[in-house]
């Protein structure tokens, strides 16, 4: 060590300067300087001893500020390779033991935990509540965690095991063992949530992939358990096809946000009486170099995912707006607006700030939001909803039917229109049970004043059905498919307006103006 290096530098220095004093003396010291030889001794003596102290304070000082680096490096490491909160090992920890488990001639299984909607949450409690959760989930974790295994924090809601020497069904049965142990309620200050959670699982064989390769395909099967909300789901190798597909879909959704190659297209919605077009909805399409005409559905999660919706929907909303200026005075735009757009607070004056700026006046302007965004955050929309109605905008509750909202809900809010989702059209007729549900529904909307749209209708059979069960207006292929902006006055030029007879029984024979 290098203290007991330095001490003996010193001694031999003593030692050295003893000799030479000892020997030369005479010369270094006379006596009419330094005195007797018992004074010379003496000089030599004490000049000994304090080299010595010297030399000693000088090796516990050495050695004392070694036991400070030493403890200081321990603290480090352990500050780099923990998970601060939950005390767990951290991602860099859990690679280097895996690396050298996946390194072995080991069966090894790596499950990936992930919490769903956490980020929710977050914002529901903050960081402090969340972090309260994450302290007693992670307590859990460990607790079931036996001897041999590796459990760590790699991710802000995701944790992570490695497993030796258990086959699939094994790791299935942990798996979703795990998912349950998460679902107890966690108790979060005075309240009790429910958190659920998805498992993505891969195992290796005989260093046959590498630590990293593994945590990388544990990701992969989460993402897809998350997407096709299952509660675990193991990795296979056609799946990477699927996250190279996504990643360059990706890339070029960002390309096309940034050129506007997504236009909007739009879909006539019909008055079933008179049979007049009465607006059209605002379709999102993107005519992409390889993939041809993509849909909406293919992309616009993507969009919400990535955050990318702030920038193409008003893209797109403008778009329509300079479209709509030039319609009939007749006909409204209607324009779908997502869930993540409804929880920015500015909502409402976003949209009111392109009407003004595009020209399109309020009165024409029909503001369409998914049943899910009412239970999502209920006063936001509300709020929104609210400022939207005083400034002469039309609100419609879309998709009704396929999420949880109340009957409250559509009383305190105060809808203007509300579209019947495709899939309960689709049944009109069919059974006693469909036909009760539709009667409930027509007649709940019916007592709140609300105008009801028939969606996805494609025959007159249904058409006459929607229209018989209280329907005012409809969308479908029936009336046509959305086309591009330019195309929209020859549409309306060619359209054929039939108004119906008087009773309720729609003609079997009756025709529409166009069709896809």
């Amino acid at each position: 060590m290098r203290e007991i290096t330095d001490a003996s530098v010193i001694i031999s220095i003593v030692f050295l300067v003893y000799m030479v004093v000892a020997h030369w003396g005479e010369v270094l010291f006379p006596e009419r300087v330094f005195g007797t030889q018992f004074e010379k001794s003496s000089f030599l003596y004490f000049l000994s001893v304090a080299l010595i102290v010297f030399s000693v304070r000088r090796i516990v000082d050495q050695r004392r500020e070694r036991i400070k680096r030493v403890a200081a490096e321990e603290h480090a490491y352990v500050v780099s390779t923990r998970d601060p909160l939950t005390q767990l090992p951290n991602l860099r920890h859990f690679q280097s033991d895996l690396n050298a488990a996946a390194s072995s001639n080991n069966i090894i299984s790596v499950l990936l935990l992930g919490l769903d909607q956490f980020k929710k949450l977050n914002q529901v409690y903050g960081h402090v509540g969340c972090d309260e959760a994450l302290s007693q989930i992670s307590s859990r974790l460990r607790d079931c965690t036996k001897s041999g295994d590796i459990l760590a924090r790699v991710g802000d809601d995701e944790f992570a095991f490695c497993l030796a020497g258990v086959d699939p069904e094994t790791a299935h049965r942990i798996a979703r063992s795990l998912v349950e142990i998460v679902k107890k309620p966690v108790q979060i200050g005075t309240e009790h949530q429910v958190i659920s959670a998805s498992v993505g699982i891969t195992q290796a064989s005989r260093g046959h992939i590498t630590g990293d390769e593994l945590l990388r395909c544990a990701q992969v099967a989460l993402s897809r358990a998350r997407n096709t909300h299952s509660d675990c789901c193991f990795f296979d190798p056609k799946m990477d096809a699927y996250v190279r597909e996504r990643s360059l879909l990706e890339r070029d959704l960002r390309a096309a946000i940034g050129s506007h190659d997504i236009r909007p297209y739009y879909q006539p919605i019909v008055d079933l009486k008179s049979r007049r077009i009465v607006s059209f909805e605002s379709l999102a399409r993107w005519h992409h170099p390889v993939r041809g005409l993509l849909l909406p559905d293919v992309f616009i999660p993507l969009a919400e995912e990535l955050g990318l919706i702030e920038r193409l929907s008003p893209q797109l909303l403008s778009e329509a707006c300079r479209d709509a200026v030039f319609w009939p005075e007749s006909i409204s735009l209607s324009f779908n607006f997502s869930l993540t757009q409804l929880s920015d607070r500015n909502f409402a004056q976003n949209i009111l700030a392109i009407l003004s700026e595009t020209g399109l006046p309020t009165r024409r302007f029909e503001a369409e939001i998914t049943e899910t965004a009412l239970v999502a955050d209920f006063e936001t929309t509300r709020h929104a909803i609210q400022t939207l109605r005083n400034s002469g905008v039309r609100t419609v509750i879309d998709d009704f039917g396929t999420g949880y909202s109340g009957l409250s809900h559509l009383y305190e809010l105060q809808f203007d229109k509300l579209k019947i989702d495709k899939r309960f059209v689709k049944e009109l007729g069919k059974s006693t049970e469909s036909d009760a549900f539709m009667r409930g529904i027509f007649g709940l909307c019916n007592g709140l004043n609300l105008c009801i749209t028939a969606e996805g209708i494609e025959s007159n059979a249904q058409a006459g059905a929607a229209f018989r069960y209280g329907a005012h207006l409809g969308q479908g292929f029936l009336f046509g498919e959305a086309i591009p902006g330019s195309a929209v006055s020859q549409f309306l030029s060619g359209w054929r307006s039939q108004p119906v007879a008087e009773q309720l029984n729609w003609p079997q024979n009756a025709r529409f103006g166009s069709s896809r």
